[in-house]
């Protein structure tokens, strides 16, 4: 497979376990894309059974993928060490727990077996090698089917050469065979005569009594090792439950689901895996549908979906996701009709102000209740909320205000009406134990481009600029800086140059970002500023105020600005498309307008349900798609015709 590192992330000073990919398991440009949508898939991926996958990457050539740091030792080594049934049936409830997980989100492991599990000091238990099983020294077909390591792979993938999650089921069978015997059912020096056994043989029987095995325990090992997947447990977390019963043990599982919530469950991720295909958004499809296979393997329909699905991908066939570009260009020609309404998603409490991660597809909004829920555009689910220690304890926090993203996704920081500012580490779930605070209210939070300093501004009349890496080791230092009045928006500009900062005052200040010196003032605005934009190309500075109108600055001529609307209410967010010419708007109204800022026109204008107030507005998926918050916590999404 390739070579493991132990090596140093720099960003955030930690050490991470790197490991390069072998050239010659990614020797066609099938297999590089192959490789980053299973690592995509297997990043998402967060459970306390399954390691974390930071990053994916490329370096002159070199494919890697940076994980989670583990102590501990492979299966493979602590299966030499005498242990009770008991103990080793809490091992295989472990991994049942995690496979489950990674399957009803759509990714499946296929290589399952002793060396890629690792029992940690702590007796906690870690699933490794998600996101790169399908490359390496595994047997492969020519079409780059993985059949796994020979003697743990399913019988189906050497007959039928198709696998679902079922086949990581079998594998888990086999481990637990293993340990609980000591030795492999299925063994042979030549892979031929291995395959025949796995598909034609039954495993040798289990001697209860010799082994000690309490009664049922049999029965669970020969129903995952069932020659047809059919037969097999539905998934794994079923398979979980009767090992507790069968074995006495109190240990936690998840719940098997009933019949009504797998249709359910069913029919809504084959709705979703259809759509993303109608969108040409292969890889979602693709991980939409094994989800709704997860809870429902035999469906025709859903079977039928991911032959398609899988034949497109590996042949290159996927029609590309309209870029930015493209959109703009059918926007001059069709207006509204290039988007359709994909509907809403989402749950209270109200929210307050919204951020768009820079890096993963991932929205964040800030609720009425001091917390942060993180939602997975693609998948339309609640990723993790994110909650302060006075939330933990009492239900509830200061109202948050202002969000922002670190430029690589990794930090968020959170403004309060009280003042503080909360900042979490994402890639942990975790809220970093430094204190930020200013005396009044923060209303404003940007990331320097390069992430090293965090500007926050407050209705105290202060800007204050914290050094982001004193904030990650809990040694906060910030340099503060007195203004004419209290600040209301600000934003980096010119590649982090420039320090954009509005006030209460109705002017705008253009700051040198390295010396804090003031470098222009701009006016215009005839209310206070609540809203600014800076353009991808540090160009074009755009406000929203208090006054209803949208006015748009060019920094290099340093002229009056354009005024646009009036709009019926202030506007409360704004994106630009990547060619930094376009703009999408949003008030507090239930209508999206996407601008034409060189004719100074209304592109398109798209419209909600008349009772719903749009908070925050964010273009993703390359430009193609429009991600919009509500005031009351759901999150309405349109997409290409």
């Amino acid at each position: 497979m390739g070579t493991v590192y132990k090596a140093r992330d720099p960003g955030l000073d930690r050490l991470v376990a790197l490991k390069t990919i072998v050239s010659a398991a990614v020797d066609s440009e099938e297999a590089r894309e192959r490789f980053f949508r299973e690592a995509r898939a297997a990043g998402r991926l967060q459970h306390p059974n399954i390691v974390t996958v930071f990053e994916a990457g490329d370096f002159e050539g070199t494919l890697f993928i940076a994980m989670e740091l583990l102590e501990g030792e492979d299966l493979s080594r602590v299966m030499q060490i005498p242990r009770s049934v008991e103990d080793k049936v809490k091992i295989v409830i472990e991994i049942c727990r995690g496979l489950d997980y990674a399957h009803k989100r759509g990714v499946i492991h296929r290589d399952i077996k002793p060396a890629n599990i690792r029992l940690l000091p702590d007796g906690r238990l870690k699933i490794l090698d998600f996101g790169i099983a399908r490359l390496g020294d595994a047997h492969m077909t020519q079409t780059g089917l993985v059949l796994g390591t020979p003697s743990y792979v399913a019988p189906e993938a050497l007959t039928a050469g198709r696998v679902d999650h079922r086949a990581d089921q079998w594998a888990v069978g086999i481990v637990l065979y293993e340990l609980l015997t000591g030795r492999k059912p299925y063994a042979s020096p030549t892979f031929t005569t291995l395959a025949y056994q796995i598909v034609h043989e039954p495993p040798p029987p289990l001697d209860d009594g010799a082994l000690g095995l309490p009664r049922g325990l049999r029965e669970v090992v020969v129903k995952a090792l069932a020659k047809s997947p059919g037969d097999r447990y539905q998934d794994l977390a079923e398979m979980a439950a009767e090992l507790r019963k069968v074995a006495g043990l109190r240990v936690p599982v998840d719940s098997p689901l009933s019949e009504e919530s797998r249709r359910r469950s069913y029919q809504e991720n084959l709705q979703e895996a259809n759509r993303r295909l109608e969108a040409h958004d292969l890889e979602r499809a693709l991980e939409a549908a094994r989800r709704a296979q997860a809870v429902e393997p035999s469906g025709r329909e859903v079977v039928k979906l991911l032959e398609g699905i899988e034949a497109r991908l590996a042949s290159g066939g996927a029609a590309p996701l309209p870029s930015s570009a493209a959109v703009v260009t059918q926007l001059s020609a069709r207006g509204a009709a290039v988007y359709r309404d994909l509907g809403t998603f989402g749950e209270p409490p109200a929210t307050q102000t919204m951020a768009f991660s820079p890096v993963r597809q991932v929205l964040a909004l800030a609720g009425t209740d001091g917390a942060v829920r993180l939602w997975d555009l693609a998948a339309r689910r609640r990723l993790v909320v994110l909650s302060t220690e006075m939330h933990r304890r009492a239900g509830h926090d200061a109202r948050a205000v202002c969000l922002a993203f670190s430029p690589d996704g990794k930090l968020l920081a959170v403004g309060h009406i009280d003042g503080a500012i909360h900042l979490f580490d994402l890639t942990r779930g975790v809220e970093l134990p430094a204190k930020l605070r200013h005396e009044e209210m923060v209303s404003c939070l940007a990331f320097s481009p390069d992430g090293k300093t965090l500007a926050s501004g407050g209705t105290d009349i202060n800007l204050k600029l914290w050094e982001v890496g004193g904030c990650q080791s809990g040694d906060p230092r910030r340099e503060l800086y007195r203004q004419p009045s209290a600040i209301t928006a600000l934003a980096y500009a010119g590649d982090g140059k420039r320090l954009v900062t509005a006030h209460t005052n109705r002017i705008l200040r253009v700051l040198d970002a390295a010396t804090v010196r003031l470098t222009a003032t701009l006016r215009g605005p005839e209310a206070p500023v609540n809203l600014v934009r800076v353009d991808p190309n540090g160009r074009l500075l755009v406000t929203g105020s208090q006054d209803r109108l949208l006015r748009v600055f060019d920094l290099a001529a340093q002229a009056p600005p354009v005024s646009l609307g009036p709009f019926r209410k202030p506007l409360t967010s704004a994106s630009f498309f990547s060619d930094g010419r376009h703009l999408v708007t949003v008030g507090l109204e239930n209508v999206v307008q996407i601008w034409d800022l060189d004719s100074r026109a209304v592109m398109a204008s798209l419209y909600g349900a008349a009772e719903e107030a749009f908070v925050g507005v964010a273009l993703h998926g390359d430009g193609e798609q429009l991600a919009v918050a509500l005031a009351d916590g759901r999150i309405r999404l349109w997409g290409p015709a």
